[in-house]
């Protein structure tokens, strides 16, 4: 989860400018202010960065970062960078 954790932390101080202090594993993507639009985006710069397509069913508002992590790393544990069709 480590290397997993600090890319997206990474991604959203950068891309969607969320504080570094604010982002902690059970903070949801709402508290981190997170709109449907920021959650699309969120979903294709993940995708660029780690080669693996997450479905919009675990990138929803009420998701937990943890939960977003701990998905992200069971895709790319698997190789395939294959998930469900969303």
């Amino acid at each position: 989860m480590p290397d997993t954790y600090d890319t997206v932390r990474s991604i959203l101080t950068s891309t969607f400018r969320v504080p570094e202090e604010e982002i902690r594993p059970e903070r949801t993507l709402e508290q981190l202010d997170l709109d449907s639009l920021a959650l699309a985006e969120l979903v294709l710069v993940v995708h660029e960065r780690l080669g693996v397509k997450i479905s919009s069913e675990h990138v929803s508002r009420t998701t937990t970062l943890a939960r977003v992590v701990g998905h992200l790393d069971a895709l790319c544990a698997g190789g395939t960078g294959a998930v469900a069709p969303s």
